[in-house]
């Protein structure tokens, strides 16, 4: 009589484990992001010169994520996006109001807006390196990283 009774409470037990299990689920919607292939062509680089007005880490909601330059050129203002890896972290640069820059890059549509995607950013002491020829963001430090790997020996 005990075993069965023994027996029955565990049934019971994991029973009510069972159904109870669902009330504890996270039913919240999650957003889904979707990874959108590349669309940068080098053939449709431009280069524009102009004067830095500000650099925003944070844009408002609906723009491209990451840090963006605002610019002053002879066309207007524009929004060139530089990504995360140039504007903060180890390898950050510094941008200063009244600055002279020239960009490389493409004009992207995102959001109903106009976007330069920069590639390369030229200051007046040096060149960055944003973007890989295929528009991908590059980080700053992956090549000093590299060049201490040794290329000799393979998988064992």
């Amino acid at each position: 009589m005990k075993k069965t009774t023994g027996g029955l409470c565990l049934l019971m037990t994991l029973a009510i484990a069972s159904l109870a299990a669902p009330l504890y689920a996270n039913e919240s919607v999650v957003p889904k992001r979707t990874v959108i292939a590349s669309r940068y062509d080098v053939s449709k680089e431009v280069t524009l010169e102009g004067t830095v007005q500000s650099l925003v880490r944070k844009p408002a909601p609906g723009t491209m994520m990451g840090a963006h330059l605002i610019v002053s050129t002879a066309q207007g203002l524009v929004d060139a996006h530089i990504g995360n890896y140039v504007a903060v972290g180890r390898y950050a640069t510094s941008f200063a109001s009244g600055q002279s820059v020239k960009l490389v890059g493409i004009v992207r549509e995102f959001n109903q807006k106009n976007v330069f995607v920069v590639r390369t950013i030229q200051t007046a002491n040096r060149t960055i390196a944003v973007r890989n020829d295929h528009g991908f963001l590059v980080y700053p430090g992956a090549k000093v990283r590299l060049l201490g790997v040794s290329s000799t020996g393979g998988a064992r």
